[in-house]
């Protein structure tokens, strides 16, 4: 993918997020559960971006327009911030992170579904998956309880051909 293709294939991707996760926010004050859906979502986004060792400038790009995108208010686009750099800075536990969301939305729910492809689609949205975001992917994968073989299905609907 060229360079100046990944501005509007982000923007792309941003507005599928949108569609995915923007029932779940609105851009008041959060509840306890979107407020466990706002730390984990960017906690976990965090730890993937920093997966294969770098954060990239469109991992972080991604990230704030997603804050943007997702209409998040002051005090929760804070708590996204701050969940982002401890999952970045490897002071989050993935296994943690998943219990505290399965325990507000079982598995099989359209909010795991939305948390996963969200994942998902930040770590195609720079073009390629790395070896350390795969390894991520398939903890992240088993941990919410989906198939192994589901991670290349869904992977290849990020990558359309």
């Amino acid at each position: 993918m060229a360079a100046s293709e990944k501005p509007s294939a982000t923007k792309s991707v941003l507005r599928d997020v949108r569609m995915v996760l923007g029932e779940m926010f609105g851009g008041g004050k959060l509840d306890a559960k979107q407020e466990v859906s706002v730390e984990v979502l960017f906690g976990l986004l965090g730890m993937l971006s920093r997966a294969d060792g770098v954060v990239s400038d469109i991992e972080a790009n991604f990230t704030n327009e997603l804050m943007e995108e997702l209409n998040l208010s002051t005090f929760a686009r804070k708590i996204a911030t701050e969940a982002f750099s401890r999952g970045s800075h490897k002071k989050l536990d993935i296994n943690t992170e998943l219990a505290r969301f399965l325990q507000s939305f079982p598995l099989g729910s359209s909010e795991v579904d939305r948390i996963y492809e969200s994942l998902l689609r930040m770590a195609a949205v720079d073009g390629t998956i790395r070896r350390g975001e795969r390894m991520f992917l398939e903890l992240v994968t088993k941990g919410l309880g989906y198939a192994p073989g589901d991670l290349d299905i869904r992977l290849k609907k990020a990558f359309p051909a």
